[in-house]
């Protein structure tokens, strides 16, 4: 007689330990899905009566609560169950930014990385600009004055919706370590230095007179590099290596121009009046909080040496 034989104890233990995980780890891995971040300023006051002088309760809702939700849903359909569906959205602009064929992915994760950063740097009332940030911008600008003049006649200027940065340009050669850089970036271009093959600092940028074959400026500058590294030094060498053009900047404030923000308030001929109201509640202390210490030295010499 043949008799059937059980499985060990051990099997069943390990199958039932099995089954019982998997729902678990399906959890978890929509736990690691990206969400909307919670403004750490003012993001409760901000939903119950918007942003004074600036945004109405359902223009905030609009350009922040709902928008940010869509951007994060969209992204999210497009990275699970891959690499990318935990860690930050910036690690995903960086990672997608010269892939053409994650071109939907990289402007989701932009635009939540470029949203977010315009909406934390906001305040219910006007705040002093920091001394030491103060100093150090007119240090480049020769005043405040001549800063905000050019950092609002620059978005007002900005032809199709995008994002303008004011940025830290870090050139350790340089006279007085670096310089403040005023940058507009494009749609869903992006400010941070790992990925300006996405910058777009140029409206309708995707060809110009260099590209052949149908590829962007950067993507034929790409593709004439040598793409492998050799070793730890010389020119092949596995050294980080930004973009073409790329530099070395630290973004610290931006302001949305992208039309779904300020035209339900301002109307369709009011962009100036509303960044002219942004920044009357830019919150100095955050900026402040992105700046990188050498921008603050405190013998800073004037941008341009006078004889």
């Amino acid at each position: 007689m043949i008799l059937a034989r059980l499985p060990r104890p051990q099997l069943l233990l390990r199958a039932l330990q099995r089954s019982s995980q998997q729902p678990l780890e399906r959890v978890l891995q929509r736990r690691a899905l990206h969400s909307v971040p919670p403004l750490t300023n003012f993001g409760s006051e901000f939903e119950k009566h918007g942003i004074p002088g600036l945004l109405s309760p359902n223009g905030f809702k609009t350009a922040w609560t709902e928008y940010q939700q869509l951007v994060i849903r969209q992204l999210n359909d497009k990275v699970a169950g891959t690499t990318l569906e935990d860690g930050l959205v910036r690690n995903v602009v960086v990672q997608t930014a010269r892939e053409p064929l994650f071109a939907a992915t990289f402007n989701y994760a932009s635009m939540a990385f470029n949203n977010h950063f315009f909406f934390q740097n906001i305040a219910d009332k006007e705040t002093p600009i920091p001394t030491e940030l103060a100093e150090s911008l007119t240090t480049t600008f020769s005043s405040l004055d001549i800063f905000q003049a050019e950092f609002l006649a620059t978005a007002d200027a900005m032809f199709g919706p995008g994002f303008v940065w004011l940025v830290w340009h870090r050139q350790p050669d340089a006279f007085n370590k670096g310089s403040w850089k005023i940058l507009p970036t494009y749609l869903a271009g992006s400010p941070l230095s790992d990925a300006h093959w996405r910058q777009q600092p140029v409206d309708m940028n995707t060809q110009n007179a260099d590209s052949i074959g149908g590829l962007s400026g950067a993507d034929h500058a790409r593709q004439s590099q040598v793409q492998n590294t050799v070793g730890v030094m010389g020119q092949y060498s596995n050294l980080r290596k930004r973009a073409p053009g790329g530099a070395d900047v630290t973004p610290v404030l931006c302001v949305n121009t992208w039309e779904h923000v300020w035209v339900p308030d301002w109307g369709v001929a009011g962009k100036r009046a509303f960044l002219e109201a942004w920044w009357q509640r830019i919150n100095w202390n955050e900026v402040r909080a992105f700046v990188p210490e050498d921008a603050l030295g405190t013998n800073r010499r004037p941008a341009y040496p006078r004889s």
